[in-house]
């Protein structure tokens, strides 16, 4: 099963980064890989979200559940159906001094056995350059904000 971590450097503070991160219903303006984030349901501290993006100019669907912890600035994210068998992680956001350290987790799987060892290094691949492109639209964007 393919897990990628990955981090980014923002000159924002986490307080700002995890607030961009959080309204993800906004990321399809600045993310050029997701179409489209439709909240189906919210709480307090979590959402149920309808996600439409590309990986390789191929859609993908599925409907997850995010966690909001504020007071620790991190995000817990888990798909309820979709696409993938599996499909989860955490977004993190550290630091200090108006610089923000984002890391985000993906833990992902298609399911198949018989394919694993033959596709998981392409889901790899595929998973973290989508997620270091979510990073960069994130720091553009915190970074561009007033």
């Amino acid at each position: 099963m393919p897990f990628v971590e990955t981090h980014i450097d923002v000159d924002a503070s986490p307080e700002k980064c995890y607030d961009i991160a959080s309204d993800m219903e906004k990321f399809p303006a600045f993310m050029p890989s997701v179409d489209e984030i439709t909240v189906l349901e919210a709480g307090e501290t979590w959402a149920k979200t309808r996600w439409v993006a590309r990986l390789q100019g191929k859609p993908v669907k599925w409907i997850e559940r995010e966690d909001f912890d504020p007071e620790n600035l991190a995000i817990s994210y888990h798909q309820i159906e979709g696409d993938l068998k599996t499909f989860e992680g955490d977004w993190t956001f550290t630091g200090e001094d108006g610089r923000c350290r984002i890391s985000l987790t993906v833990d992902a799987s298609l399911g198949v056995p018989m394919l694993a060892a033959a596709l998981d290094p392409l889901i790899n691949k595929l998973i973290r350059d989508n997620a270091n492109s979510m990073l960069q639209a994130i720091k553009a964007e915190a970074e561009g904000a007033d």
